[in-house]
This record gives structure tokens, sequence and C-alpha cells, in this order.
């Protein structure tokens, strides 16, 4: 989590939250002691001098272990400090009276205020658990062979494409070709014809639809559009130059150094 992002307050708030017991779960004496504690001196945080009657003081602790028990013993500190900072949405005036309905207002103002900070961390935590993580090494290398294999298997279809020339790319980066000038002419050549194809495939189209866009793209493309299919020509060469056996060998072979 950006810790930056957040005042210590906040998070204090949130990993109690989910961390330590809820007001409802405490079972002994011990467990109500802190709470006995807070409500005991809450009066005199907030300027009340005179001292609250042991009945006065079980009350207040039994209205909120009746109306707010899920909430913890920091949520209750947390909302004392934040009403007397005046952060809290509410008039925080007792005018002397501590009373159920004084700790009331000021709790279900708590509660409110907690709701948008747990809103807030969730929502940073969330966004920071669903950030593409970069692959390891290692898996940047099992999906390099993957994807090699796959285009192998695929070398003899009709719709060959190496998209975005990774696989070219792979080639010429570990010399896996040798890049003569005819091996360039004979690719150039292939990229041609093709782009050819792909005018008269367009042309042939607005034809029939009545446009002429389809041929005007082509045009605007074509330099991409030849360059695209001779490097598909180089890797459909390259694949070729293998059985399944010897590929399979090759693919073993790859390292990270390689990716």
């Amino acid at each position: 989590m950006a810790k930056a992002k957040f005042t210590s307050n906040k998070l204090k708030i949130f990993e109690a939250h989910t961390s330590l017991k809820k007001i409802r779960d405490f079972n002994s004496n011990d467990e109500l002691k802190p709470l006995i504690d807070i409500v005991g001196k809450w009066r005199f945080y907030i300027g009340i001098r005179e001292e609250l009657s042991q009945e006065e003081l079980f009350m207040n602790i039994n209205f909120i272990r009746e109306n707010f028990n899920e909430l913890n013993i920091i949520d209750i500190n947390q909302a004392i400090n934040l009403s007397l900072k005046g952060e809290l949405d509410i008039d925080v005036e007792h005018y002397q009276n501590f009373t159920p309905l004084y700790i009331s207002k000021i709790l279900k103002a708590y509660k409110i205020y907690k709701g948008k900070v747990m809103y807030e961390i969730r929502n940073q935590l969330s966004k920071v658990e669903n950030e593409p993580k970069e692959p390891t090494k290692n898996e940047k290398l099992e999906i390099t062979k993957s994807s090699l294999y796959s285009m192998f298997q695929q070398r003899n279809d009709e719709q060959f494409y190496d998209y975005g020339g990774v696989t070219y790319d792979f080639i010429k980066k570990n010399n896996l070709m040798l890049f003569s000038e005819g091996l360039v002419k004979e690719a150039m050549d292939y990229g041609n014809k093709e782009n050819l194809k792909g005018k008269r495939d367009s042309a042939y189209k607005d034809v029939v639809l009545g446009t002429s866009k389809n041929l005007t793209n082509a045009r605007e493309k074509q330099q991409s559009n030849i360059r695209a299919s001779a490097r598909n020509y180089v890797v459909k060469k390259w694949l070729k130059k293998y059985d399944e056996d010897e590929f399979i060998i090759f693919l073993k072979n790859i390292n990270v150094n390689m990716i």
C-alpha cells in the first residue's frame, strides 16, 4: 500500500479494524477495562471537571456496547481525538452534559468518517493489487517459448502473421538468420506482391460498397504493409528450417539472455 497517501491516524483506523477485537466480542473484565478507562476520561478531555458516578459511567459503557459494538478500542480513541480537533463533520458542543446523546452524536459522525477512510484505503489497495505485475525473467522466458511454438505450428497457415514483429525481432537479436542481400530481396519482393494483393482486395471492396476509402487506406499504409509482409516472409522462412523435433530442441536451449 502507498502509505504516503494516508496519514498515520487513517492507517491506524484501517489496521485496527482488521486486527482488533470488536466491542461486541469483549467477554471479560480485562477486555472491558480499556473501554471503561477511556469513557471515564472522555468527560475530562471535553472540559467537564465533575467526576462521573459509577452509575453514569456504566450507563454510558452499556450504551456503547448496545449501540456501537461494531467499533473497537482504537475507534473510540480516534473518535474522541477527531472530535476534539474538530475533524468530524458535526457540532460537538456538549453543553456541559456528558450523556449517551452526546456520545451517540460523536460516534455516529465517527462511523461516517471511518467509512470514508476504509473505502479510500481499500480502493487504493484494490488498485495496487490489480496493477499488472512485471513478469520475472523466467516467466518471460516461458512466454517467449510458448509464443515461438505457437508461431511454429502456424508457419504454413495462409493467415500467418507476426504481430508486432516480435518473432522477427527475436531472430535479428540472436542472429538466427543471415540477412544477406538475397534474403532481403526475396523478402521485399514478397512484401510488394502481398501489398498488390491487398490493394486489389481493397479496390474490390470499394466497388462493392461504392466507396474509395479502402483503397485510399491501403495506399496510405503501403510502406508499412510491405515491411510487415517482408518480415513475415523472413519469420516463416526461419521457422520452416526446422522439423517438429528440431524446433523443440531449439526451444529447450533458449535462455533469458536471448529474450
